[in-house]
């Protein structure tokens, strides 16, 4: 049984390499999939007809799936092999990959502002240090680049205050926007892609 799994994940890479104008590409996304909660996952290969994710959700073939690029992009199609950590996804119709790949890593002419790196919502208990004050707040949704956090209440913050969230490094950060109890955070270092991947499979992460 394993031996035809096996071959049926080479056939499925063998498949991923022979569609058209292969971009290898390391972008995070969100995984979205029928019954499950949002995953972040990372798209390895691209194609007009398909692509190759990285994943530590199990996928069955014929699995309907979406991933969520950045500014909300969606690629979606179904599963035509999946191996452990990848699947290969085939699309319903073509896409326009130089175009995808422009509106993701923010370098369409229309766009000044990068853009937002895909996120998660989670309810996280944190401390955040604010002008050498411990406050602990509430992280609502994060992203490798940023974090949305509940004060508790309103509160003056400065420009740049550090926040720790348990499974992470402590993290300095700009106050993007600040309303009412809530604050806007971008990191000023990402968080790597397995350690979030590793925060969300703590069973954190829930669907928007």
């Amino acid at each position: 049984m394993e031996a035809a799994k096996t071959d049926f994940a080479a056939q499925g890479v063998e498949w991923a390499e022979r569609a058209p104008r292969t971009v290898t590409t390391l972008l995070v996304g969100k995984l979205l999939c029928d019954g499950t909660d949002e995953q972040p996952c990372r798209l390895r290969n691209l194609s007009a007809s398909g692509m190759l994710i990285e994943t530590q959700r199990p996928l069955g073939y014929g699995n309907w799936v979406a991933v969520e690029l950045r500014c909300g992009q969606r690629l979606q199609g179904t599963v035509a092999w999946s191996s452990t950590g990848r699947a290969g996804v085939q699309f319903a119709e073509l896409i326009d990959v130089d175009q995808v790949l422009a509106v993701a890593r923010g370098a369409t002419a229309a766009r000044v502002v990068a853009p937002r790196a895909p996120r998660f919502a989670v309810k996280l208990v944190a401390r955040l240090v604010n002008d050498g004050h411990p406050i602990e707040v509430t992280v609502e949704n994060i992203s490798q680049s940023g974090a949305r956090v509940s004060l508790g209440e309103q509160r003056e913050l400065e420009p740049s205050v550090t926040l720790t969230i348990p499974g992470l490094q402590p993290r300095r950060c700009t106050v993007r926007w600040s309303k009412d109890q809530t604050a806007g955070l971008a990191f000023m270092d990402m968080v790597p892609y397995h350690e979030l991947t590793a925060l969300l499979g703590l069973g954190v992460g829930q669907q928007v």
